[in-house]
């Protein structure tokens, strides 16, 4: 199961290479959905497909190298009973995780999703919900 983790750097951890001697010394292939630095530090949402304790040992690492950690608990959910493929949603999904299939159904693929939560007011019958778990 893919595990979503966010790191959150401080000014100070930005210079560093930490993101790559996590990787380096797990040996995991880490997905970067999504990046922005700044003067102010900055955040990185990861997502990791490896066994459970791998990821633990991850975000340990990652803990002890003075990265700020939390996984991400939460999901787009696509009601399909209400969807009437309008497609609203399909152009303001920056990473094409809402798309349409061959038959013009939308599809929600959860793995591409960066949760930025911008297909939820543009759909006019509210298909598009936001849960956290």
């Amino acid at each position: 199961m893919t595990r979503k983790i966010l790191l959150r750097y401080s000014p100070q951890k930005t210079t560093e290479p930490i993101l790559a001697s996590v990787i380096k010394e797990t040996g995991l292939l880490l997905n970067i959905l999504y990046a922005e630095f700044g003067t102010r530090g900055g955040e990185i949402l990861i997502a990791i497909d490896a066994p459970d304790k791998d990821v633990d040992n991850a975000i340990e690492l990652f803990e002890r190298k003075g990265v700020e950690v939390r996984e991400i608990k939460r999901a787009i959910q696509l009601d399909r009973d209400s969807c009437f493929d309008c497609g609203a949603c399909l152009s303001l999904c920056p990473t094409g995780a809402l798309y349409t299939t061959d038959d013009k159904t939308v599809e929600l693929d959860e793995d591409k999703c960066i949760y930025c939560e911008l297909c939820v007011p543009s759909c006019p019958v509210r298909a598009l919900k936001l849960s956290e778990f």
